[in-house]
């Protein structure tokens, strides 16, 4: 859904995202749409799931690129003990505050 682009699937994939089977790829795919609709529902899947459906809440914010996440990611980076998702969140964070 997220490869097609089309913003008529972003609501039923903020849905999905409380779907602890399919929370990563619905992430993965708002990522890919880029609607600043899904920053607030991403932000909360921050806090649920796996590290891999953490991962891709983190990956979907940092392809968004709204400055809502810095704070919430900055929390998080405060708290993650797995270093790859520490990593994930510093990369999106630099993007994010738009340094290179």
């Amino acid at each position: 859904m997220g490869k097609i682009g089309d913003a008529s699937a972003v609501k039923p994939l903020i849905s999905a995202l409380k779907d602890r089977y399919i929370r990563g790829a619905a992430a993965d795919a708002l990522g890919e749409i880029r609607d600043a609709r899904a920053v607030e529902p991403l932000i909360a899947a921050l806090k649920e799931g796996d590290l891999f459906d953490r991962q891709s809440a983190i990956m979907a914010l940092e392809k968004i690129g709204d400055a809502r996440a810095i704070e919430p990611l900055e929390e998080l980076a405060q708290n993650e003990s797995n270093f790859d998702a520490r990593r994930t969140i510093k990369d999106a964070l630099v993007k994010l505050r738009g340094k290179k």
